[in-house]
């Protein structure tokens, strides 16, 4: 089966990519996007992505990485120009519902380009020196500003909000552009918690929000996210349809 990982982050460690390439074409995956985020995360900057890119060509989504409260909407348009196709948000300097960013959310819709916005927990970073990192900034709920304000610009949740899952399975249902994925420690919560966490709003909504559920490797190893990814949808009693959507249609979406 085709697969878009549609999640990915590349580290400052050499050979990393071509490991990841290796692993991620044995089970199928076909395109990959790419987001890096700097030294704070002991990450290549955007021009990472970029020669990712020349190195794999086709193969590459470019994710470019806007610091909000940093940046502003000039930031999106110079990686519009550079080719990057969608954006990455993480440790806002303010919360992700500050008006300030709304220029910026703003000119992502106006650009069609879908922002991979991180919400949930966060470890501690490589290096915290002169950075203000806040959890608190990154609710789920936080994403209601740019949903509500920015109809047409797509959304990717990562890591179900975790840990705030209910809240983050309320904005799923409540906003169609909003799509999500279960990578990171939030995949290894027990097959169980994800049958009635899925199933807690009836199958109505399940139904519709399952759509949107893409598959994400973020920086685990890919097969064995394929694994857990098949534990969920085999409980779940999955048929063929919803199982291309998690690998591949949900992510088409994402980036139509």
């Amino acid at each position: 089966m085709t697969i878009i990982d549609i999640h990915r982050h590349y580290h400052r460690v050499e050979g990393e990519l071509e490991q990841y390439m290796e692993r991620a074409r044995s089970i199928g995956v076909e395109k990959v996007g790419i987001s890096t985020c700097g030294p704070l995360f002991n990450q290549l900057d955007n021009e990472g992505v970029i020669r990712a890119k020349e190195q794999y060509p086709g193969s590459i989504i470019g994710f470019g990485y806007v610091r909000l409260g940093i940046d502003g909407p000039e930031k999106v348009d110079h990686l519009h120009t550079l080719g990057f196709e969608a954006l990455k948000m993480i440790v806002p300097k303010v919360r992700y519902d500050d008006r300030s960013l709304l220029p910026i959310y703003q000119r992502a819709e106006a650009l069609r380009m879908p922002c991979n916005i991180h919400c949930g927990i966060l470890g501690r970073l490589r290096d915290e020196a002169g950075h203000d990192v806040s959890m608190a900034r990154m609710r789920p709920v936080m994403l209601d500003l740019p949903l509500r304000y920015c109809p047409d610009l797509k959304i990717l949740m990562p890591h179900l909000g975790q840990p705030w899952y209910d809240e983050a399975w309320m904005m799923i249902a409540t906003w169609d552009n909003l799509y999500w994925d279960i990578s990171s420690v939030c995949s290894k919560r027990p097959t169980e918690f994800f049958v009635e966490l899925f199933g807690s709003w009836g199958d109505e909504v399940f139904e519709r929000v399952s759509r949107r559920w893409c598959f994400c490797s973020d920086t685990s190893d890919p097969v064995e996210m394929r694994d857990r990814h098949e534990e969920i949808l085999d409980a779940l009693g999955a048929d063929d349809e919803l199982r291309e959507s998690v690998y591949h249609g949900a992510a088409e979406r994402l980036m139509a």
